[in-house]
């Protein structure tokens, strides 16, 4: 027997079908299920009593600063008044750091000097080995000047519409 394309698209369809309609009973049979619920049998009452919560107080909040309340120490068993912290605050700020006076930073008159006079390194790329006329081009090899031009393009792409932000 030979099938086409045609019954192979049929097939699959309705093999896709059987498998939804199946996925759906499923779906419900378990719904239905968990609606029927087994009832308790009301030979025995059971009753949930609520009880009555009970206050909760809070302690008032004292006005002492930090670091001025007593401490447990649990190896001896008593209290000791030592300060848990201790806030240190700096007596004045440090002064801002200023260039010595006979520094050249400060002269704004005098023109830098150096040591040595500064070079531009050249970077000389003679290839030998081409042809008269050519061109050396990196990564490419020597190649013939094409002389061609180029065009800029503003605005739109070619006659559509722009797609994204470049």
């Amino acid at each position: 027997m030979k099938i086409t394309y045609g019954t192979k698209r049929v097939l699959f369809i309705a093999g896709l079908a059987v498998i939804c309609v199946g996925a759906v009973s499923l779906v419900v049979q378990h719904t239905a299920s968990a609606d029927d619920t087994p009832e308790v049998s009301s030979s025995s009452s059971t009753e949930i009593i609520l009880g009555t919560p009970h206050p909760i107080s809070v302690p008032p909040i004292s006005s002492e600063e930090s670091g001025t309340s007593s401490a447990f120490v649990p190896s001896s068993g008593a209290e000791a008044s030592a300060p848990l912290t201790t806030v240190s605050k700096p007596t004045s700020a440090p002064p801002a750091p200023t260039p010595p006076a006979s520094s050249e930073l400060t002269n704004k008159s005098k023109k830098p000097t150096y040591s040595s006079k500064p070079t531009a390194s050249k970077s000389t790329t003679s290839k030998s080995g081409g042809k008269a006329g050519e061109i050396y081009v990196p990564g490419f090899g020597w190649q013939k000047p094409t002389g061609g031009q180029g065009t800029t393009v503003s605005g739109d792409w070619g006659g559509g519409e722009q797609v994204g932000i470049m």
